[in-house]
């Protein structure tokens, strides 16, 4: 009988290892659940306020998440360099790609999307042949391409190194994929007219001024034209009013026109100003910022000034129109090089 008894206690023994190895098992398991569904939720509070601009905020988000994944998660990495990019800090923002690459070297897509991002900040510093580089690896990471405007993005660096011919053909590429994508408009627009890859020409626009006239792009080609974004609340652009009064005064029957983008908050007061202080010329109040928005505008007053073929030729921000001496003389040049008998 004892050899049994013996032989029980080892089997309690055994069962008694196997149940604590479990519950170990059990504890670690619940351990990583948890560090996950934290991971997930730090990842998500970044993804946010990256979507808001809230750059730095996203930075130190997407921060915390990565410690949380043990300093190996591409995906933070990737969104840390997308915080960097916003706030213009290249070099950084480099780096973080580079660490997303190294480490999504099993996931082609993230893969891609890395190497599309750290093209896209190449290409923001002008550094062009590392831009193209990088969307060659993106490309050849997205064989089936899964990750949109690779092609585009290939096309548009080659067109600003007036590489056309194999521009436009990248450009035909991602129309076949993404024929209704966000950058097939841009795209046709690029094959049909290539200067637009060097030059910075003005996005399309429309709206109904607060005389009932239709401004766009479209009707205002042609003419040199000076974006005024102001607010009657603004002081610099109250006081740079007599200035932009003169100058629309003074090019009354050049190819000239002033258009008013005002930021007011009321309508009311937007009116009731620029009735008072007879703003005769075309405005338009920008009461949901679309156009602030399109244009990129970050602070008030900014004066935008856009040549007789749609390309922006110089931009002031946060400068009264009084104090930018080189904005009323590139209006000259312009007005001079559209009224000019062309060869």
């Amino acid at each position: 009988m004892r050899p049994m008894r013996s032989l029980g206690i080892g089997m309690l023994v055994v069962v008694s290892s196997m149940s604590s190895a479990a519950s170990a098992r059990a504890a670690s398991g619940e351990a990583q659940q948890q560090l996950s569904s934290a991971y997930d939720d730090e990842f998500e509070k970044a993804r946010q306020l990256l979507q808001r601009h809230d750059y730095f905020a996203a930075l130190t988000g997407f921060q915390r998440a990565n410690q949380l994944a043990g300093g190996k998660s591409a995906e933070s990495f990737l969104g840390m360099a997308q915080a960097m990019q916003g706030m213009k800090v290249y070099k950084n923002a480099l780096d973080a790609c580079q660490s997303a690459i190294d480490l999504a070297q099993d996931n082609p897509r993230l893969l891609a999307r890395a190497h599309k991002l750290k093209g896209q900040v190449f290409s923001a510093t002008g550094e062009l042949r590392d831009a193209e580089a990088e969307f060659r690896a993106a490309l050849a990471a997205d064989p089936d391409s899964k990750v949109a405007d690779l092609h585009y993005e290939l096309g548009v660096v080659l067109m600003t190194e007036h590489r056309d011919e194999e521009a436009i053909a990248e450009l035909k590429k991602e129309l076949e994929f993404r024929p209704n994508g966000t950058t097939a408009d841009e795209a046709r627009a690029l094959i049909t007219n290539p200067r637009r890859g060097r030059e910075k020409y003005a996005p399309e626009f429309s709206f109904v001024s607060s005389k009932g006239q239709r401004v766009s792009l479209d009707t205002l080609r042609g003419k040199i034209v000076l974006l005024d974004f102001w607010a009657s609340w603004c002081g610099p652009c109250v006081r740079a009013l007599p200035s932009v009064r003169k100058v629309q005064q003074d090019h009354a029957n050049d190819p000239f026109v002033v258009v008013g983008i005002s930021a007011d908050l009321q309508e009311r007061a937007w009116r009731t100003f620029t009735g008072t202080n007879r703003m005769v010329w075309p405005q338009y109040w920008d009461h949901d910022h679309q156009l602030r928005t399109l244009f990129g505008v970050q602070a008030i007053p900014t004066y935008v000034l856009i040549d007789a073929e749609g390309i922006e030729r110089l931009r002031v921000a946060g400068a009264g129109f009084d104090q930018a001496r080189t904005l009323s003389a590139e209006i000259n040049k312009q007005i001079k090089l559209a009224v000019a008998p062309r060869p």
